[in-house]
């Protein structure tokens, strides 16, 4: 696994928050891209925010968002409908890893992850949320070329 710290400035996002199974999350980012579709939003990247650690926190209260970076002009005019928020991810220290493969198989990288981070960096994770950033589509990539950044936030 190769990790490296970067310094990451602020990113302006449109979140649609979840609550539940990370498993579930699926849904909510088809929703999120409906709406993107039909607006003709600038999207930047497609992120998905994750709060709570899931061997922590019961299931049915995992928080996370189905998000998509946009330019600091654009304006929602219209929700679609949706309770869509506009936010920033945090700027700040952040541990990353590329991990290539399925989705469901994103669990043991992150606890990787976080080890590295507590036992070798010797860092703090801070309250900010991870978060992914998906670089293909997993419309037209097969599972095992899907690639994902896993961002882990710094104390």
């Amino acid at each position: 696994m190769n990790i490296q710290v970067n310094n990451l400035p602020a990113a302006r996002i449109v979140m649609l928050r979840h609550t539940g199974s990370y498993d579930g999350i699926g849904d909510v980012f088809d929703k999120l891209w409906t709406w993107v579709s039909s607006h003709n939003v600038p999207v930047q990247r497609t992120i998905g925010i994750y709060w709570d650690n899931p061997d922590e926190v019961p299931t049915e209260k995992l928080r996370s968002a189905a998000c998509v970076e946009i330019p600091d002009s654009y304006q929602i005019t219209d929700s679609g409908g949706l309770s869509l928020i506009l936010d920033q991810l945090a700027p700040g220290d952040y541990a990353t890893t590329r991990y290539v493969g399925p989705y469901e198989n994103l669990g043991p990288v992150w606890g990787e992850l976080t080890s590295y981070v507590e036992q070798t960096l010797r860092r703090a994770i801070s309250e900010n949320p991870a978060f992914e950033v998906y670089v293909n589509d997993p419309s037209d990539t097969p599972p095992s070329q899907l690639i994902t950044d896993l961002f882990m936030p710094l104390a």
